[in-house]
């Protein structure tokens, strides 16, 4: 598995998800991103309920030593959509907190097809959620949804103590999402994230490099290096 092999190897990782629904603007951004190991590509839902196994394999092409990310958020099906990640060259995946059935089978399949299976807290109670994912998956994400951002105006901060709950219980690395920018990414790694997955504050950015090398830098700071 990529992607445990790069945290074990570096420690902490930045996430840029490309939540576009326009293939070649995704690539395009994905194509100013530095080319560090610690820098891993998501190919967000959208992008992927546009272009599926195309855009999987596109950022595959483009970015060959990349970890790159398939956010499915998988609730059904999970074995069907793990083997399509699978042969779209992708090294991981997200399921639902709302299944157990569908969390089970995602995490059989990620086995045997040798995946990282990110649990996705998005849209439930984290706690029950957490519950129901830690004992399945390899990374936790704990997920502020874009609706929730904007009707409430809440973000990933507000998890920060719940982030840090979390790092104390779960074994496996540990993920953020939810409206972070990268100045906020310090913070998160020392309250015990070691994914921290931005998005618009990066891709819409005027230089998408720029915003990445300084979250980047954020991790190096705080001593996140890879062997």
């Amino acid at each position: 598995m990529r992607t445990l092999e790069r945290l074990r190897s570096c420690g902490a990782a930045l996430q840029v998800a490309l939540d576009f629904s326009d293939l070649k603007e995704a690539l395009s951004v994905a194509s100013l991103l530095p080319n560090d190991p610690r820098l891993f590509l998501e190919a967000g839902t959208p992008l992927i309920k546009a272009w599926g196994l195309v855009a999987l394999s596109s950022l595959r092409a483009l970015r060959p030593e990349a970890v790159i990310v398939a956010d499915t958020k998988t609730v059904d099906a999970a074995r069907v959509e793990a083997e399509i990640v699978r042969r779209g060259g992708a090294d991981a995946f997200s399921v639902l907190s709302h299944s157990e059935e569908a969390i089970a089978e995602a995490s059989e399949a990620s086995r045997e097809l040798g995946l990282t299976l990110y649990g996705d807290s998005i849209a439930s109670e984290p706690r029950p959620a957490i519950e129901r994912l830690s004992r399945h998956v390899d990374v936790l994400l704990l997920h502020v949804g874009i609706d929730v951002q904007r009707r409430l105006g809440i973000t990933a901060s507000a998890l920060l103590d719940l982030v840090k709950e979390a790092s104390e219980t779960f074994r496996g690395p540990l993920a953020v999402a939810g409206g972070i920018r990268v100045q906020e990414v310090r913070k998160f790694l020392d309250a015990g994230a070691r994914i921290v997955i931005i998005g618009s504050a990066i891709t819409r950015a005027q230089s998408p490099r720029e915003e990445a090398l300084k979250a980047l830098n954020a991790l190096e700071e705080a001593g996140y290096r890879c062997r």
